[in-house]
């Protein structure tokens, strides 16, 4: 997956602060500083750079597909898989031990719910890790322009 956009900032010396229009395939993963609902918005990520672009340099980064497709899967695949075997193990569990109520499906909805929460909080725990690890961050692969007008680049570091 690769975008072009530009670098804000030299952050170390091998990241730097990436500027770019976020694209609908992109949408919000919540990797990126600044991103809403729209989905044309200019957002913000650490990239790696290690071939030393420059502040103002206009860059192309990428990102392996498979990472791409590991990430979303953390993402938006474990919650849901957690709702749907939270819902369905509460559901017949409740029913073999003899629970016939008439709230058996909200017991095994609301079940399924909390094994969701504990998913992201599972998540949210190991995101260190996957950050640390830098397998899901994009890396700087060429420099495609010159560093832009002053002026055109004070407008992106707002």
């Amino acid at each position: 997956m690769d975008q072009r956009g530009y670098i804000l900032e030299v952050t170390s010396d091998d990241t730097a602060m990436f500027k770019m229009q976020r694209l609908s395939a992109c949408a919000s993963c919540g990797k990126c500083i600044g991103a809403s609902n729209s989905e044309s918005q200019d957002i913000i990520v650490e990239v790696q750079n290690k071939i030393g672009a420059k502040k103002g340099q206009y860059v192309e980064v990428s990102m392996e597909q498979i990472d791409v497709m590991r990430a979303i899967f953390i993402v938006y695949g474990i919650p849901l898989i957690a709702l749907i075997v939270g819902s369905v193990a509460s559901f017949y569990l409740l029913e073999n031990i003899g629970y016939t109520g008439n709230k058996l499906e909200i017991l095994s909805f609301v079940s399924g719910l909390v094994l969701t929460g504990i998913s992201y909080i599972f998540i949210k725990k190991k995101d260190n890790s996957f950050r640390e690890s830098r397998r899901y961050m994009p890396t700087v692969t060429r420099i495609v322009g010159d560093i832009k007008p002053e002026n055109v680049l004070d407008q992106f570091s707002n």
